[in-house]
């Protein structure tokens, strides 16, 4: 054969075994089983819990998933992934109340996958210490892969539940519950606030403070704040103290119940700073202080004096202290000779008597007034109060003549002197004592004796008081006034002058023939005897005094 032949023939034989040769090995990659499967482990970053809190179990899942045979990477993830992951931890299976239900995480591949966080509550009655939480972990996977070069691969899937267990500890510490509130504070008023409180941990607190909170601008603390802290100290367990606020309830406040935040600020046995869970505090204010006026009665005219009285009944529901029925008015007409009266002490429902004495002016007008009075008193804490204003009506009457003026005799005959007798009625509600008269007169009348006294007029009570009188010859026939108003003195000792009050006296012409002599000299001598009768001119009784 020639040479070149062989060297052809040679060269296909190489590429034929060369051929065959990478056929073998393909056929020998191209088919095979994947075997392995996931394997997960449970973990959580909260490792402690506090009695009485809510809490959120923060879980992460960690898949060291195994493989054993290997294959292509994609049929490796396959076997070692878990699919449609979902855990749950069971109510009931634990101290704890669990709060979320089954929690879905979908695939979980080797390595690490956080899961949503599952809400737990602590309860307060749980005991410090270590709580494995079991976590029921479900999910499907491929145990095997079996595939070749020809057709799909064949995929052997199973589910798995199994249970991992996570630890919690409940920490032994301090813990707090409001045992009771007790108040004095009353709607419209401040009172004190008492807050009594355990520790119902396992530790001492230190440097304890209570600090309450309202949330109402209808009940502050104080000088008109929000908040009030209240310093305890060291605190034990199994301790109770009571801490005491001043608080005060708006005047438009509603009675009703109140909520207050109560939290305990201090530091644990390790010096660490800590702040309780926020506790509810109830506390309900008594009703406003009140108090009623009955019976009351005036006895008012225009220009006299006269009373306001009453009773005051102390409605409750606190003792009023001190005691002061305060008068108000803001009628200038209206003049009161004292604007305060003391009472005893009240109790709920005494009752205590006030008198005013009250003047109406003569510039006053008849009419139905309202008067106001209030109570001012001290309270239990001893802070001064006044209440609102107790309103009453009262009928103002009108002005009357404090006398009766009427003349005897009213008739005088012109160029000549007589006497005039005025008949003088006490017309008022009071005894009248030194009541002088004093007469005025203008021509054509005249009087030399115009003076007169009385020493004393009970009510409803008459005298006489003679006034000496003269008139010119010139004067015409008709009528004349003579004016008096009389000075007396009150029971109180208060003087005063009535108002004036006229009497008309006729003057009559004397009959022609002239006057006879006897009639002429009995008159003249008449008027002298007048004149050395005992008489009290205003500036004379003065001066005998």
């Amino acid at each position: 054969m020639h040479a070149t032949h062989r060297n052809v023939l040679l060269a296909a034989l190489v590429v034929v075994a060369s051929v065959a040769a990478t056929g073998l090995v393909a056929g020998q990659s191209s088919s095979g089983t994947v075997v392995g499967r996931p394997d997960i482990d449970v973990y959580t970053s909260t490792t402690e819990v506090e009695p009485g809190t809510r809490t959120d179990l923060d879980l992460v899942l960690s898949n060291d998933g195994r493989l054993d045979r290997g294959g292509p990477s994609q049929y490796e993830d396959r076997v070692t992934t878990a699919r449609g992951t979902s855990i749950e931890i069971e109510d009931g299976k634990t101290p704890f109340e669990i709060n979320t239900g089954r929690v879905a995480v979908g695939d979980v591949p080797r390595g690490t996958t956080t899961a949503d966080s599952i809400s737990i509550t602590v309860p307060e009655s749980v005991d410090p210490g270590r709580y494995r939480i079991p976590v029921t972990v479900s999910y499907a996977y491929t145990v095997s892969v079996e595939y070749s070069s020809v057709g799909s691969p064949e995929y052997n899937d199973l589910t798995r539940e199994t249970t991992q267990y996570v630890t919690l500890r409940v920490r032994d510490q301090a813990q707090f519950e409001v045992v009771d509130t007790e108040t004095s504070a009353q709607i419209g008023d401040r009172g004190t606030l008492s807050v009594e409180l355990r520790n119902d941990g396992t530790r001492a607190a230190r440097d304890a403070s209570v600090v309450l909170t309202s949330s109402t601008d209808e009940l502050t603390f104080g000088s008109g704040s929000a908040s009030s802290t209240g310093y305890v100290g060291t605190w034990n367990p199994g301790v109770n103290e009571t801490v005491d606020y001043t608080v005060s309830f708006a005047d438009d406040a509603a009675l009703r119940n109140y909520s207050l935040t109560a939290t305990v600020e201090y530091e644990d046995t390790d010096g660490i700073a800590r702040t309780s869970n926020p506790l509810a505090v109830g506390l309900r204010p008594d009703r406003e202080q009140s108090f009623a006026v009955r019976d009351a009665d005036a006895n008012l005219r225009v220009g006299e004096e006269g009373t306001f009285a009453g009773t005051v009944v102390n409605r409750g529901p606190d003792t009023a202290r001190q005691p002061v029925v305060v008068f108000e008015s803001s009628n200038p007409n209206i003049d009161v000779e004292t604007t305060e009266y003391a009472l005893d002490t009240l109790a709920p429902d005494e009752t205590g008597e006030f008198d005013f004495d009250v003047s109406i002016s003569d510039g006053a007008s008849a009419s139905t007034q309202q008067f106001n009075v209030s109570v001012r008193y001290r309270n239990q804490r001893g802070d001064l109060r006044r209440s609102d204003a107790l309103e009453r009506r009262v009928t103002i009457e009108p002005q009357r003549d404090r006398f009766r003026v009427e003349a005897v005799n009213r008739t005088v005959v012109a160029g000549g002197t007589t006497t005039l007798d005025v008949r003088v009625t006490n017309q008022g509600d009071e005894p009248l004592r030194d009541i002088e008269a004093k007469a005025f007169v203008q021509s054509p009348l005249a009087s030399d004796d115009d003076e007169g006294i009385v020493s004393s007029l009970d009510p409803g009570e008459s005298a006489t008081i003679t006034i000496g009188l003269s008139t010119s010859g010139a004067a015409l026939e008709k009528q004349y006034p003579v004016s008096l108003d009389f000075q007396y003195e009150l029971p109180d000792g208060d003087t005063e002058v009535s108002q004036t009050y006229r009497v008309p006296i006729t003057v009559e012409r004397q009959q022609s023939g002239g006057l006879p002599f006897l009639p002429i000299t009995v008159g003249a001598l008449a008027v002298v005897g007048l004149g050395l009768l005992v008489r009290y001119r205003r500036g004379d009784a003065d001066g005998s005094d």
